[in-house]
């Protein structure tokens, strides 16, 4: 779930972007059609870019590593309540946990003021008159209120002006209603983000500069038609997934209505949409070995490598150990296949690496549930993998000896009790640590 919402904050930093980009150099522009559609691409594309990963297109550049790490995962474990103990010994809450139930819980409160909105747009359907006008439904209201929901127009009882009919009917016949359902989808997915609040007024702005284009262009009446909105004007606007005629951007609409047409020339600018793509795909782009350091590659060791050859921990202070094979997972109590080796210890002890090598990650996961951890790489064969520590010692990039501390036994991430969690990855694939120590083989 974190890694869901890791995604969403990438999402929600491209449409930033993409809106910073159009209130910069579009927004004044009377290409009202290109406006609409850079800004619903933009709502697209804000949830695309961080799905895709140009690191496929670099993995000649460093075959060795990717074979040793590629296919290196951690284990989803089932996520359980529990304290987490932190690099500063004191214990707090799993926000892994916690984060998740606030987003959903906002979630759906949102997601049930827009049913209400809906229901409420359903009952006024229920209560007035509906009239058939060629390919659209008009519905006449008594609350003074005009605007379109889908395909269905409602207007005020005694309202005839054609002229506000035909705006009207210029928003359903462009389907602005499917830009409006995207982007009410948008905003509760990103309900944090307040960037999302201004982009669906942008969208909806150009509508009605779209609808008001459209009926100056087949009636040409311009005069009457700015007459029509100044003496229709109103301050009650209904939210969601509607389309009022009146609103507070009235000013704004008057204003595109009577400028200049914006000139041809300024097409051209359209094209900054393509380095601000490629920005994003460069940036959200992870690679499985970009945080490998060069002096990595420079690694050799005598005839058997950089080979694990220690136990990480001193045996007599271990306690107990679960070795690799399939086991009771002591947090799911159902089958599954470890492996790894478990040592369980009190909480500091020391852990080391158990061979050559140079540190390739040491941070903590919120993703998968390790905690604090530390990825060493030692050769073009061997890595190893020590987590659930209380802190580390080393940070990436660093080069460590056989026996060198590392870090220190802990409980952190899902953990039932203070143990290191030890792995050796040979040529990608996770094998058995005890073939690897001496005492236990």
């Amino acid at each position: 779930m974190i890694g869901f919402l890791q995604y969403l904050l990438k999402a929600s930093i491209c449409l930033i972007l993409f809106y910073g980009l159009f209130a910069a150099v579009f927004r004044n522009r009377t290409f009202f059609l290109l406006n609409r559609i850079f800004l619903v691409t933009g709502l697209i594309l804000s949830f695309i870019i961080p799905l895709t990963d140009l690191s496929v297109l670099n993995l000649r550049s460093a075959p060795s590593l990717y074979a040793a790490l590629g296919k290196f995962s951690i284990d989803q474990e089932d996520i359980l309540y529990q304290p987490q103990i932190l690099l500063n010994g004191k214990t707090t809450l799993n926000f892994a946990l916690i984060l998740p139930v606030i987003y959903w819980s906002v979630i759906t409160a949102l997601f049930m003021r827009s049913l209400l909105s809906i229901i409420k747009t359903i009952g006024i359907i229920r209560d007035s008159k509906t009239f058939r006008h060629g390919k659209f439904r008009i519905v006449r209201t008594d609350a003074g209120m005009l605007f379109t929901f889908f395909n269905l127009i409602f207007l005020p009882i005694g309202e005839c002006n054609p002229l506000i009919l035909e705006h009207e009917i210029a928003h359903i016949r462009q389907m602005h209603w499917l830009d409006l359902l995207l982007a009410e989808i948008v905003s509760l997915l990103l309900w944090f983000n307040p960037f999302t609040v201004l982009y669906k007024r942008s969208l909806k702005l150009q509508h009605e500069y779209l609808a008001d284009h459209k009926v100056i262009k087949e009636t040409n009446r311009i005069e009457n038609y700015l007459e029509c909105m100044l003496n229709r004007i109103q301050y009650e606007s209904f939210n969601g997934l509607v389309n009022p005629f009146y609103c507070k951007t009235i000013k704004k609409r008057i204003i595109m209505i009577t400028k200049n047409r914006t000139s041809v020339k300024s097409l051209g600018l359209y094209i900054l949409i393509l380095p601000l793509i490629g920005l994003l795909l460069l940036a959200f782009t992870t690679s499985p070995y970009k945080t490998e350091p060069k002096s990595a590659f420079q690694i050799v060791g005598g005839e058997d490598g950089n080979m694990p050859k220690i136990s990480p921990v001193d045996e007599s202070k271990v306690s107990q150990t679960s070795g690799y094979g399939e086991r009771l997972n002591p947090l799911t109590g159902k089958k599954d296949f470890h492996k790894a080796i478990d040592f369980a210890a009190s909480t500091g002890e020391k852990v080391v690496s158990t061979a050559k090598g140079v540190v390739i990650e040491a941070k903590f996961d919120t993703d998968k549930g390790m905690g604090n951890y530390v990825l060493i790489r030692h050769d073009n064969t061997y890595s190893t993998f020590y987590s659930h520590l209380k802190s580390f010692t080393v940070k990436p990039g660093d080069p460590v000896e056989m026996g060198q501390l590392i870090g220190y036994v802990g409980n952190t991430g899902l953990s039932k009790g203070p143990h290191l969690h030890y792995e050796v990855i040979k040529n990608g694939e996770r094998v058995n640590p005890a073939d690897y120590i001496p005492k236990m083989n």
